[in-house]
């Protein structure tokens, strides 16, 4: 029999592994950091969206979403499905930091076939890259879309791609594929601007093609 508390287990020791992919090594100057607070964490559980907006369309109109975008995959709750949408966190008041870290997981749910995802910090494009599900297409990840760079196949530096799609797929036990995404980087500002967004095929067809977060972790790091 299965153990009922498994899927929430599962869901923290995923966020507790290592994140093994799209990280920026910071030089030297942060060899020896010693400080490292988490200013902000949601793991969406609660159904409380924390400062976060979600934008998207609604009859071909591009609006902030008013209700809850928080729905139920693979046992766990996560914040999405979205698609041609964004998501925008915003933090202020910050302590004094010399970086800060973002870490979250990522869900690329049902038909992607090398569509765009893209993550920015205080609106300057950090990634612009594409996913892909599609075994006949393959993907940019973990390479920037559009600027020449060599394409991989589906899945490519993904965590897991054994995960269930979402609708459209949902009968497809290879149907989403999940990345660990970090980043680090140099910032000392008071305040912090996080965004997600994707384009591609099947506007607004969120059974087609989505993509979805889970445990959003921001830190700030001192080097003393």
């Amino acid at each position: 029999m299965r153990n009922k508390n498994w899927p929430r287990l599962r869901k923290k020791l995923l966020f507790l592994s290592v994140f093994a992919v799209f990280t920026l090594v910071l030089g030297g100057c942060f060899k020896e950091a010693t400080k490292v607070g988490v200013v902000y964490f949601n793991d969406f559980e609660d159904y409380n969206m924390n400062d976060i907006e979600v934008f998207g369309f609604t009859n071909n109109n591009w609006g902030k979403f008013q209700s809850i975008a928080i729905v139920n995959f693979d046992s766990t709750r996560v914040l999405g499905r979205f698609n041609n949408g964004q998501i925008i966190l915003k933090l202020r008041k910050l302590a004094k930091h010399q970086a800060i870290s973002v870490q979250f997981d990522l869900f690329i749910h049902d038909n992607w076939r090398n569509d765009a995802w893209v993550l920015e910090f205080e609106k300057a494009r950090r990634l612009v890259t594409g996913f892909s599900n599609d075994p006949a297409k393959w993907q940019s990840y973990p390479n920037w879309i559009g600027n020449g760079s060599p394409l991989n196949p589906p899945g490519a530096n993904s965590f897991t791609k054994n995960l269930p799609g979402a609708c459209r797929w949902a009968n497809n036990p290879n149907g989403t594929s999940l990345y660990k995404m970090e980043r680090t980087e140099i910032h000392s500002d008071s305040t912090f601007t996080l965004s997600c967004s994707d384009a591609g095929e099947y506007f607004n067809l969120n059974c087609d093609r989505s993509w979805s977060i889970d445990n959003l972790k921001i830190s700030l790091i001192n080097n003393q």
